[in-house]
């Protein structure tokens, strides 16, 4: 190996990927952590009760809509290039969308526009993890994910604080609109007073995302090696053609099914079951993202030493906790069990999520790693489409059953749990592409006594 190409396997992120990054992300957390909030919200004030099929269906919308067209998203990227002009697109037009779901009239109409919004921003999600790959090392890899996993959730938490601060003062809509005269309610549209709480967050989404854009034209794209050619990769066939991708891909789909189940019901535990505010809400999200922050880098740093299958593996492992604690926060701890559970999530989340990203990575060819990642969240896409909107069905089912949606929710929480747990073990059949230079017993150990487990060989 020479010089230049260990310069290059070396290689960090710009600045501009953490300045786009970072408002992006700034601006999913003024609106992400309160849009199944708002449909419920929605629901009680048009019907006077909840109805977990659409809330599950929601979710599922949120899952299932952003993976749909990721495998030709990532592939054109692969093959034309320029991949920041479709990450500039897709944040542009998935973030702008957002402000439009202060017009929707019905649930029925929000998830549909949901939909929508979330194809549109689906075009960002694989085509900037293919434009940050080739801006970073190999070697580094693990920690530069987990450096721009800190940047990226710092902003994220910041705005989630900000959009449940603003929502508790819903009359400083009013105040804006009178501020402005005459142009107020042009600029400002009026909604009904029980969507105004959403209104600021909402609006801001939209001005970051022309921001973001804008700033994502001056990244400075890696030069392509004109030298090799670039054909469509077979997308149909990655997930049938032997090899570590279709395994792990395929040994995510039990686990991925497990942990979707529980997502329709945490927002109701939350809003229903405590009454929270949005506030709250706003806090234990940001309590989440920030566990995930104070981990990020170090769990980074360790899957570069150890290997990707023992991060994702405690990861994945320690999750069946998360629904658990939710089902008897109603009983024992109440909102302060909510944000112990969600500071596990945050937990698991620094230690697998990043480790995914980049065991596939390791595990796909440089030329078609926007094709590979869109092709797992696709896949992954769907089963948790299964998993939300068949639990938001067969939640209603039980709640008509029995006659009580508390019970529903609790009995559907302890079944994602058990499931979850019994799920993680299958990650145990996931094979490293590589060795590394130790491992996580080790590490434990160091850290236990203080040293490192090769000091003495340094």
């Amino acid at each position: 190996m020479t010089e230049l190409d260990i310069v290059e396997d070396e290689k960090t992120l710009p600045a501009s990927a953490y300045l786009v990054g970072a408002l992006t992300q700034f601006a999913v957390g003024l609106h992400a952590p309160f849009l199944q909030t708002y449909l419920i919200d929605m629901q009680l004030n048009l019907r006077g009760v909840m109805n977990f099929a659409e809330i599950g269906a929601f979710r599922s919308m949120g899952n299932v809509a952003p993976t749909l067209l990721q495998p030709a998203w990532g592939a054109a990227s692969d093959k034309i290039g320029r991949m920041k002009y479709f990450v500039a697109f897709g944040t542009l037009t998935g973030l702008l969308t957002v402000y439009l779901f202060l017009w929707s009239p019905t649930p029925v109409d929000l998830i549909l526009l949901y939909g929508i919004q979330s194809i549109l921003f689906s075009i960002q999600i694989p085509t900037w993890l293919s434009l940050i790959s080739g801006l970073m090392g190999e070697r580094n890899r693990g920690s530069e994910l987990g450096k721009l996993g800190m940047v990226t959730n710092v902003a994220s938490l910041t705005a989630t604080l900000a959009s449940g601060f603003l929502a508790g003062f819903p009359a400083l809509i009013d105040g804006i609109r009178m501020l402005l005269g005459p142009i107020g309610p042009v600029l400002l549209p009026p909604v009904d007073v029980w969507r105004e709480p959403y209104y600021v967050p909402f609006y801001l989404v939209a001005i970051v995302g022309i921001a973001s854009s804008i700033l994502t034209l001056m990244i400075r794209e890696r030069k392509r090696e004109d030298s090799i050619v670039r054909k469509l990769p077979p997308l149909h066939r990655l997930l049938t053609r032997p090899g570590d991708f279709r395994r792990f891909s395929f040994i995510a789909v039990f686990f991925s099914f497990a942990m979707s189940m529980a997502w329709p019901f945490f927002i109701v535990v939350q809003r229903d079951w405590l009454g929270n505010s949005l506030l709250e809400i706003a806090i234990a999200s940001a309590i989440m993202t920030l566990s995930t922050i104070v981990f990020t880098i170090p769990m980074g740093r360790l899957s570069d030493r150890v290997g990707r299958k023992p991060m994702i593996l405690v990861g994945r492992g320690l999750l069946f906790m998360v629904p658990l604690m939710y089902a008897f926060s109603g009983s024992i701890g109440g909102v302060y069990m909510i944000y112990g559970a969600n500071a596990v999530a945050g937990f698991c989340t620094a230690s697998s999520v990043n480790a995914i990203t980049a065991y596939i990575y390791d595990v796909s060819p440089r030329n078609e790693r926007g094709s590979h990642l869109a092709v797992y969240n696709t896949f992954t896409g769907l089963i948790y489409l299964a998993g939300s909107f068949g639990a938001g069905i067969l939640g209603e089912l039980i709640s008509g059953i029995i006659g009580s949606q508390y019970l529903a929710v609790f009995i559907m929480m302890i079944l994602s749990s058990a499931l979850r747990f019994v799920a993680s073990f299958f990650f145990l059949m996931i094979r490293e592409p590589k060795e590394y230079e130790s491992t996580l017993r080790l590490e434990l150990a160091s850290l236990l006594h203080r040293r490192r487990h090769d000091a003495d060989t340094v």
